[in-house]
């Protein structure tokens, strides 16, 4: 497994790879994810422009298997100016094979580079997810909807 950043060029190139990867990645909890193509589309190409500094991704040979996108500069009305994990999807066929653990170590390390808190949203019965992420050291501190908020402090 090698883990990189795209620059934009490789990320135009890959777009439709990035798009399978996420709708793999939601099939089994379709309640949190876009369904359609167009809309997934819209929403890889908004994680990519808020930070592609903070936009991993994770390749099996030359194969992208899971990605991990981010913002270091980040506002939010409780904590203020933090770091964001906007999203994190592992094509399912690669999970348990510490892909998720890797990209999302990497994307602590570089939004810890500036921050002291690190958010991110979750489905609130995305029971895999809350637990992986507890695994990190994130906390649940709010729910708006079907969203559980989850904070580390470092």
């Amino acid at each position: 497994m090698r883990i990189s950043k795209l620059r934009e060029e490789d990320f135009r190139k890959r777009l439709g790879e990035i798009i399978d990867v996420y709708l793999d990645g939601y099939a089994d909890v379709k309640e949190y994810a876009y369904h359609k193509r167009r809309d997934v589309k819209n929403y890889v190409k908004w994680l990519y422009r808020c930070d592609p500094d903070a936009f991993i991704v994770a390749f099996e040979e030359d194969s992208i298997i899971g990605f991990v996108a981010g913002a270091k500069n980040w506002w939010d009305r409780v904590y203020g100016d933090i770091g964001e994990i906007h999203e994190l999807v592992v094509k399912r066929d690669s999970r348990g094979k510490g892909v998720g653990k890797k990209i999302l170590e990497e994307e602590i390390r570089l939004l810890e580079e500036k921050n002291k808190i690190i958010g991110l949203w979750v489905g609130e019965k995305n029971y895999r997810a809350i637990k992986f992420y507890e695994r990190f050291g994130f906390e649940t501190v709010g729910k708006v909807g079907v969203w559980l908020r989850m904070i580390r402090k470092s």
